[in-house]
């Protein structure tokens, strides 16, 4: 099914722009940081949008072409600010704890895979009350300097589970969520209502909305 051939036991979601929108946190809590640091917070909408998805070192890069001298103290800043206070402002996309209830209750088994930081990922989980519907939630280490690739979470994710990567299917927004599924051996069903693709951009076999992914798994 994930892949057109062999139904998945597994689905595993990506986090930021597929199970939540967290961006308003994320953006806020990197124009903080630049604030702190003394630099200009303000970059085009489309330009901010690349915070999602990828390690937030790599983030900085990106989006605000930061130095290396203050990438250490941009990261320490950051990490402080989002836990006390950017991650409590994502928004669980409509329809997505309905879509983790039936896909459970199909037979499923479903998990989380996420660059974002492993510990916020868990709590993140809990606090937006999605955690019951996962029996694994693994992200990156503690540090926010990238660890960990796609990848590699998406096998920690396996190794949990027991599930071999053919019976695994990833659910993501972003072409780093796609590569990552293509390294690890599993599926990927790309999502057109988080930041990465767009309806034009999206990989074949996309979706527009979190209720359509039950057509994908039924």
């Amino acid at each position: 099914m994930g892949d057109g051939t062999v139904k998945p036991r597994l689905v595993i979601f990506d986090l930021d722009g597929t199970l939540l929108d967290t961006s308003p946190g994320i953006f806020a809590t990197a124009k903080y940081t630049m604030r702190r640091l003394g630099l200009s917070p303000d970059v085009p909408e489309e330009q901010m949008r690349k915070f999602i998805g990828p390690p937030i070192a790599q983030c900085f890069k990106v989006v605000y072409d930061l130095p290396d001298q203050y990438l250490d103290d941009a990261l320490a800043i950051y990490k402080k600010r989002y836990v006390s206070d950017g991650q409590y402002q994502a928004l669980v996309y409509p329809g997505m704890q309905m879509v983790l209830k039936t896909l459970k209750e199909r037979g499923y088994l479903l998990a989380v895979g996420t660059l974002k930081n492993e510990s916020t990922a868990v709590n993140m989980m809990r606090h937006y009350a999605l955690a019951p519907y996962f029996v694994s939630i693994h992200g990156d280490f503690s540090t926010l300097a990238g660890g960990r690739t796609k990848a590699d979470v998406l096998r920690l994710v396996l190794s949990d589970t027991h599930v071999k990567p053919e019976e695994a299917v990833l659910v993501g927004d972003t072409t780093h969520d796609q590569n990552g599924a293509n390294v690890a051996g599993v599926g990927f069903v790309p999502v057109t209502y988080g930041f990465g693709f767009s309806r034009i951009s999206a990989p074949q076999g996309s979706v527009a909305s979190p209720q359509e992914l039950l057509t994908r798994f039924p």
